[in-house]
């Protein structure tokens, strides 16, 4: 199976479903995790590869605009090596919290959706 990979909740673990088995996820749907996966990671965050992850020191730094933010976002979405473009992508910032929507477009012309 091409794209696969193992479901993980937006807590952070792994989804076991009823049968004891741990559930899986491939095509859009393993895209849109790893994309989620990404922009809750701090780039510099994990030792062997330190380019990976969302700029979080300008989301979150003082007096950093909206435009800015976005493009923070927009980076991270960009490491998922198969997405070609990003139809829209909505940050919503309310003190410490940050809630982001995106719809993008895969090279292979999947619609990929989700929130982190």
């Amino acid at each position: 199976m091409d794209n696969m990979t193992l479901m993980i909740s937006q807590n952070g673990d792994l989804v076991i479903g009823d049968n004891g088995i741990m559930q899986t996820l491939d095509g859009a749907d393993t895209t849109a995790q790893n994309i989620r996966m990404t922009l809750k990671a701090w780039k510099e965050d994990f030792p062997l590869v330190p380019e990976h992850g969302t700029d979080h020191n300008s989301v979150f730094g003082v007096g950093v605009g909206d435009d800015r933010v976005k493009e923070a976002y927009r980076e991270a979405i960009f490491q998922e090596k198969e997405v070609a473009q990003i139809n829209s992508l909505t940050v919503e910032r309310n003190g410490r919290t940050v809630s982001i929507e995106f719809d993008a477009l895969t090279e292979k012309g999947m619609e990929v959706k989700g929130r982190a």
